[in-house]
């Protein structure tokens, strides 16, 4: 019988150089900008606290 492979959250992923260009314009990191645009799919989003929200949860002070 195999053991199961632990799960991993780690992608590697390979972008086009404007996609980097643009963030370092913008002012983000291009491994920020993954994270937001994924949570933003499955209907997250995070807070200041760096912490997983659903989108439509009241934004904290």
């Amino acid at each position: 019988m195999s053991q199961a492979q632990p799960v991993s959250n780690v992608l590697l992923v390979e972008v086009p150089p404007q996609f980097i260009a643009l963030c370092h314009a913008s002012g983000v990191s291009p491994q920020s900008t993954l994270r937001g645009m994924a949570a933003m799919l499955c209907g997250l989003r995070y807070d200041e606290d760096n912490r997983l929200l659903p989108l439509d949860a009241p934004a904290s002070r």
